[in-house]
C-alpha cells in the first residue's frame, strides 16, 4: 500500500507541476491574458478550494481522453484522469486498485496536503460543455481509511 501511494502522489505531482508550466504560458491574442479562463472549484469536508484547471491528454487510458487538474494556490488538488471529450454524458468513477492508475478507466485523486491524499471509490463525472465538467465522488483517505465526497465543477 505504500509503494501505491507513493506512485498516486507522485503521478499527481506530476500532473500539478504540468498545470503550473500550462498556467505560466500566454494566449497569442495580443497578450491580453492567461492561456484560457480555466478555473475550477472543489470542497472537501465543508471546506472550498478553488484555482486554474487545465486538461492534458490522458496521461494513461484511452488515447483521445483527458486527464484534468483543478490546482489550488494552498496546494490541494483535484485530479479527474480519462474524461471523455464529448460534449454531455454522465461517467461512472471507479475504486482505484493497483491496476486502475494504467487502465482506460475513470478515476479520481485528491491532494488536500502531502499528508492527505484521497482516492476515489465511486461516483460521477458529468460533461456540462466541451470543455466543463461537474462531479460528485466518493473518496477514501488512503492513510485513515476516512471516507469523505468530494463535489465540484472545472471549465479547461
Amino acid at each position: 500500500m505504500k509503494l501505491f501511494k507513493r506512485n498516486i502522489f507522485i503521478k499527481s505531482l506530476l500532473l500539478v507541476l504540468v498545470v503550473a508550466f500550462l498556467g505560466s504560458c500566454k494566449k497569442d491574442d495580443g497578450g491580453t491574458g492567461d492561456i484560457a479562463n480555466a478555473s475550477g472549484k472543489f470542497s472537501v469536508k465543508g471546506t472550498e478550494y478553488s484555482g486554474p484547471c487545465q486538461a492534458i491528454p490522458a496521461t494513461s487510458g484511452v488515447s483521445g481522453n483527458l486527464d484534468a487538474i483543478i490546482a489550488s494556490s494552498t496546494g490541494a488538488s483535484f485530479i479527474v484522469y480519462n474524461i471523455p471529450t464529448g460534449s454531455s454524458g454522465t461517467s461512472n468513477v471507479v475504486e482505484i486498485d493497483s491496476d486502475v492508475p494504467f487502465s482506460s478507466q475513470l478515476y479520481a485523486i485528491c491532494t488536500v496536503n502531502s499528508g492527505t491524499i484521497y482516492s476515489s471509490t465511486g461516483g460521477t463525472v458529468t460533461k456540462t460543455g466541451s470543455n466543463s465538467y461537474k462531479f460528485s465522488v466518493n473518496m477514501v483517505d488512503l492513510t485513515t481509511n476516512e471516507t469523505v465526497t468530494v463535489t465540484g465543477s472545472g471549465k479547461y
